[in-house]
């Protein structure tokens, strides 16, 4: 049995997850926000900009919050972990448009593409 072959497969699969990887990386970002402790309730996170506190594990998740579609996770240490939508290199095109739909929750409100069908003169 040749060993060439078999060197070749746990490259193609090293590969390959490594690409799932960065695929998966690309759907979100994540950021960090340092000691926001409610000024008023020490026992949990404050996101001052919403005025929203987040008790310690929890997750919040703003619907039709003009320009919030993220996820805050309120960390033991008082860290606000901020889940925002990736990076994207959507293009508009004649038939279709980049949309976000801020009644949605996160990931879902994050901007994707929204095609019509063209028209038909089909009878």
């Amino acid at each position: 049995m040749d060993n060439r072959m078999g060197v070749g497969v746990g490259v193609s699969v090293m590969l390959l997850l490594l690409l799932a990887l960065l695929c998966a990386g690309a759907a979100a970002d994540l950021g960090y926000r340092a000691n926001a402790v409610h000024p008023d309730y020490p026992g949990q996170c404050y996101l001052e900009e919403l005025k929203q506190p987040i008790p310690k594990y929890q997750s919040y998740k703003p619907i039709n919050s003009a320009g919030h579609c993220n996820s805050f996770y309120c960390r033991p240490d008082f860290v606000l972990e901020i889940g925002y939508c990736g990076r994207h290199n959507l293009m508009p095109t004649k038939n279709c448009k980049i949309g976000s739909d801020m009644r949605l929750i996160f990931p879902q409100c994050c901007p994707k593409l929204i095609c019509q069908e063209p028209e038909s003169n089909d009878i």
